[in-house]
């Protein structure tokens, strides 16, 4: 199993963590947010921590002594990515993420063509723009419309208008179904499944009953050779060793890695997701 952390992101640093909290700074903004991994003690001071220009409370509820940034970008490589408190702690952007991105950008630069990728629970599209940036083609599948303009607007900031991607406003699991039924190929897949998720029409996806179902599907999708399968999860209560094995039901287990991202301070090591992935 590996520990990846960020080689380097000029736009985000963990300054402290810990009883249930993280405190980040996004492109030069303070945040305090709940970390469920953060079971440690705080390294600073509580007037370090109330420096945070905007703390989560609740679901819906930021408080802010002063408003972001407007505009209020991350840049990483090629990418320029909008920020928002959202009503669930998130700011569109996962920075450990970064580790993927680089990773699927610099295979996909090395297969000296155009591979068409399917990128499934795909948010605001940050991997979708990496993977178009490095030039392929992306199918971009969420079930979120809102998600989706975001993911859009990314597109216009990054300057990545003429690249091919496909927007797709769908249940992921149906739309796999039916490309599948379509006799549609991908040289790549990337996944970020949720642990429980509801579309528009009230269909739930549940990590430990969809997944193994929709790897079956995507199994479908492949072409005899992939260029790369990638699988990120978060609070899903399992091993990475777990999610190695379920994409070794479809693809061979010594070309899988697997893993957990991290972002770190000083000595401390913060997980954040696990992962496995296949090239």
């Amino acid at each position: 199993m590996q520990i990846l952390h960020p080689n380097s992101l000029k736009d985000h640093s963990l300054i402290d963590s810990g009883n249930g909290r993280k405190l980040e700074r996004f492109a030069g903004y303070l945040i305090s947010r709940p970390e469920p991994s953060a079971i440690w003690n705080k390294k600073l001071p509580a007037d370090q921590w109330a420096k945070a220009q905007a703390v989560f409370i609740e679901t819906g509820k930021w408080r802010q002594v002063s408003p972001p940034p407007r505009p209020w970008l991350f840049r990483h490589q090629d990418l320029t990515l909008e920020l928002k408190l959202t009503p669930y702690k998130h700011t569109g952007v996962f920075p450990e993420q970064a580790v993927n991105w680089d990773w699927m950008s610099g295979l996909i630069t090395k297969s000296q063509r155009k591979p068409s990728i399917l990128n499934l629970f795909a948010y605001t599209g940050a991997a979708t723009l990496a993977a178009a940036a490095a030039g392929a083609g992306v199918c971009h599948v969420d079930s979120s419309q809102p998600a989706v303009k975001w993911a859009k607007r990314n597109q216009e900031l990054s300057k990545l208008a003429d690249k091919p991607i496909r927007w797709i406003v769908d249940d992921c699991l149906k739309f796999a179904e039916r490309e599948a039924k379509r006799g549609v190929k991908y040289d790549a897949i990337i996944m970020d499944p949720p642990a429980f998720g509801r579309d528009t029409s009230g269909k739930t996806f549940k990590f430990d009953r969809d997944l193994p179902r929709l790897l079956a599907i995507c199994s479908k999708l492949l072409p005899d050779k992939p260029l790369f399968f990638l699988i990120n999860a978060y609070n899903v209560g399992h091993s990475p060793q777990a999610l190695k094995n379920m994409l070794a039901g479809i693809l061979p287990s010594d070309r899988i890695q697997c893993g957990e991202l991290h972002l770190s301070n000083d000595d401390i090591s913060m997980p954040c997701s696990i992962f496995a992935r296949f090239s």
